[in-house]
């Protein structure tokens, strides 16, 4: 289940990285191979904080016995491969990140509700760290914005240095 995972989320990244550049035609395709190769690895190697802040954050999990984490784990891993496949299948652009988030939030939430269902004791708000998921989902969704005014004005700055011609003859 993990390789299935590991491999839907590596092919993700890389179509991400490659629809642009393939579509627009922008360099040879061995030139796109290997960058989206680099972009790839350095993706894999530099995202270990924000999975870090997303496996600590989203529950807390000292109230679930293993047996029940196991499962929040593999629901996750079941419903990314399978969402993932999908946009995939689709040529949708998705974000491996952000769908781990929420899938993760999900079973959860589901793991909680039934816990509290059988009627425990404990508050929702001791199973969900509903403070950091909001700190979390508050970040994916403001980074969005951020991303799209950063581009613009990289996107403006690189045309102004590489269109600007002094002798228009």
């Amino acid at each position: 289940l993990a390789l299935f995972d590991l491999w839907v989320g590596v092919s993700n990244d890389a179509v991400n990285f490659l629809n642009g550049a393939v579509g627009s035609k922008a360099a040879k395709f061995k030139t796109v191979i290997a960058i989206a190769a680099a972009g790839v690895f350095l993706g894999c190697a530099l995202s270990d904080g924000m999975m870090d802040i997303a496996r600590h954050g989203i529950f807390n999990p000292q109230y679930f016995s293993f047996h029940e984490v196991m499962i929040i784990f593999i629901a996750v891993m079941i419903t990314d491969i399978v969402l993932l496949n999908i946009f995939n299948s689709f040529g949708m652009p998705t974000s491996t990140t952000v769908s781990l988030v929420f899938e993760m939030l999900g079973a959860a939430f589901a793991l909680s509700i039934v816990k509290m269902i059988s009627d425990d004791g404990l508050p929702f708000t001791e199973y969900l760290n509903t403070a950091k998921a909001l700190e979390v989902i508050l970040a994916i969704f403001f980074s969005v914005p951020i991303a799209f005014i950063f581009g613009a004005l990289v996107q403006y700055i690189t045309r102004i240095i590489f269109t600007f011609n002094i002798h228009k003859g």
